[in-house]
């Protein structure tokens, strides 16, 4: 016998003693293909990264068990078949997986102002500062320019309509 684990993914619809019957029909899917239940846990209901089948929110079911190869291909036709679950995936199972524990955390998007402000949350203080170091080998920059604001005189509004009718007097042709 190999060993194998199922994760499935329970629609959300049902409520928490309803994924426990179905994590107990599962149970009696593996028993009835000729498996050995070693384990399973409900690990707990989050926010799925895309829809699957119109849901939103999934519940994750685990369970450790033991089987032939041959039994495989028929427990995955029984659970593709089930309407209660929206996937399942069964891998082998490597030494020592029954004592992983599990932390669910919902899907944020990677570019989303919730990843964004995680992100700033993880990185160690001095490198949220403004001011950054400049490389070793980066030559010093010059000092800025200052800078000068030209002032032009104010005109006056006859000044001002004596320059547009100049300017409206002469023939735009000429210039082109």
């Amino acid at each position: 016998m190999n060993q194998y684990e199922l994760l499935s993914i329970v629609s959300n619809q049902y409520t928490d003693a309803e994924v426990e019957a179905i994590a107990g029909k599962v149970k009696e899917e593996i028993t009835g293909a000729g498996g050995t239940v070693i384990s399973s846990e409900v690990i707990g209901k989050i926010r799925l990264a895309y829809p699957i089948k119109k849901q939103r929110h999934g519940t994750y079911v685990l369970a450790f068990f033991d089987a032939e190869p041959s039994a495989l291909a028929a427990l995955t036709r029984k659970l593709t078949l089930s309407d209660e679950l929206l996937r399942h995936t069964i891998t082998a199972r490597r030494q020592g997986a029954e004592a992983t524990r599990f932390e669910l955390s919902s899907y944020v998007a990677p570019l989303s102002e919730e990843a964004r402000q995680a992100r700033f949350e993880r990185q160690a203080p001095r490198e949220r500062t403004s001011e950054r170091r400049a490389p070793v080998s980066a030559k010093p920059l010059p000092p800025p320019a200052p800078v000068v604001a030209s002032v032009e005189p104010k005109m006056s509004i006859e000044e001002l309509d004596k320059k547009l009718d100049d300017m409206l007097d002469k023939d735009l042709t000429e210039n082109i």
